[in-house]
């Protein structure tokens, strides 16, 4: 699984590392989807960003099939009313949650190797078990931002509704951009200078429509 020793350039074991533990997550029971639901959500998602339209949902809520393909494909489209009309249908605020943690991670993992040219990694098979509906040690609540948050509204707590699901991606943070700890340094230097790294992120911001 993830074997980069065909790929056209050098992959840091740590990032194929991470890459092992996303697909191991991804299988396995999350805080409020099982094991089988994450997997689905992930196919939905990997299904719409290939060709633009929503996939069969399987066993999926039709809300969360919907908003599993809206993120993949065409995120900047999401709209604070369209996240309360699937909370009417069935999809609760932390279920985006999770599912966005999902969709996310998946496409980290996807555009790396799209970006490589390499054939995607087949989905895992899912895990049995029961979700553990975890609650964050303190509320979360929606001040500014769109979901539930525990604290300030911020990029690093913005998953936080989900204790899980924050962990995850600041497991992933790290290995594709800089950890938490390195982005308050601006001499910090990964191959790429802090300017540098940046300014591709800057960029890639800019063509995804990305806001917050």
């Amino acid at each position: 699984m993830f074997d980069f020793s065909t790929a056209p350039l050098p992959v840091d074991d740590d990032r194929a590392e991470a890459f092992r533990h996303v697909w191991h997550r991804l299988a396995a029971p999350g805080t409020w989807w099982t094991g089988e639901e994450r997997v689905a959500i992930a196919a939905v998602a990997r299904a719409a960003y290939e060709s633009g339209e929503s996939a069969e949902r399987g066993a999926l809520p039709a809300a969360a099939t919907e908003a599993a393909a809206l993120l993949a494909h065409q995120p900047a489209a999401i709209t604070q009313e369209l996240i309360v009309s699937w909370e009417s249908r069935g999809l609760s605020a932390s279920q985006y949650v999770e599912l966005i943690g999902i969709v996310s991670q998946l496409t980290t993992v996807d555009t790396f190797h799209r970006a490589l040219e390499l054939e995607l990694e087949p989905l895992p098979e899912a895990a049995a078990g029961e979700p553990s509906r975890q609650l964050p040690e303190a509320p979360a609540t929606i001040t500014k931002a769109w979901v539930p948050m525990v604290g300030p509204p911020t990029i690093p707590t913005s998953l936080s509704a989900v204790p899980a699901e924050m962990a995850a991606l600041e497991m992933l943070h790290g290995p594709m951009y800089l950890t938490y700890e390195e982005m308050s340094d601006p001499a910090v230097t990964h191959g790429l200078t802090r300017a540098q790294t940046e300014l591709v992120a800057s960029r890639t911001s800019a063509i995804n429509e990305c806001f917050f």
